[in-house]
């Protein structure tokens, strides 16, 4: 089996449900953590000038789930939510014709919840031959249960599960790309808290380096 990695010209990607209610439904991530990754991602889509298709539930900001938060609507300022009454989003026409216009095979999907909100379509889309790369931890499930049965039936399916890290180190590929290598190394000094620790450790080593050679030509 061969495996192409994404890139800016090939995938585009389907966020679904990424609403202010449904973020508190997930009980396998943090809320906190869920709200990270996927502004995370979504800012590795937009760096990338990937092609995004949004969709929530068909009340919208009006009913109960809320609106898709602001951090990613705000990134995409010229996508207009598609609002739908389908729990399977590939049925609706508006989005699956959405996700045909932009004539990619592959796709990077996220949405609240893995299992179905956008396990069903990742698992429709994949069995038409679409590539698949559902980024789990800016999903979030009901329950570990429900995570661990979830990845194991989109697997099944032909789905590749993955995460928002490794979505954006295939789209980056290469380092020596500094044009989008500083806006994501950006990306991680805001959503890696690891990262962020480790640019403070480097920042301060080399204030000491730099004070010790100052003392030192005295």
């Amino acid at each position: 089996m061969t495996y192409e990695m994404l890139d800016s010209n090939n995938a585009c990607a389907l966020l679904i449900d990424h609403q202010a209610g449904l973020m508190l439904f997930t009980g396998d991530i943090d809320p906190i953590h869920l709200r990270n990754n996927s502004i995370a991602l979504a800012k590795v889509l937009k760096l990338h000038n990937i092609p995004v298709v949004l969709t929530a539930a068909a009340m919208g900001p009006a009913g109960p789930l809320g609106p898709i938060i602001p951090e990613i609507q705000e990134l995409f300022p010229d996508v207009q939510p598609i609002y739908r009454t389908k729990i399977n989003s590939w049925h609706d026409e508006r989005i699956r014709g959405a996700i045909e216009a932009t004539g990619r095979k592959k796709v990077i999907a996220a949405g609240i919840t893995a299992d179905f909100c956008i396990g069903i379509p990742a698992k429709s889309m994949a069995s038409e031959g679409y590539d698949v790369r559902l980024v789990i931890d800016a999903s979030g499930n009901y329950s570990n249960i429900v995570l661990h049965s979830s990845i194991a039936n989109l697997t099944q399916h032909g789905v590749k599960v993955t995460n928002w890290l490794s979505v954006a180190c295939e789209l980056q590929q290469d380092w020596a790309i500094e044009h989008t290598a500083k806006g994501l190394l950006a990306i991680y000094q805001q959503h890696l808290p690891q990262w962020g620790m480790l640019e403070v450790t480097q920042s301060t080593w080399k204030s000491i380096q730099n004070q010790q050679h100052s003392a030192a030509n005295r």
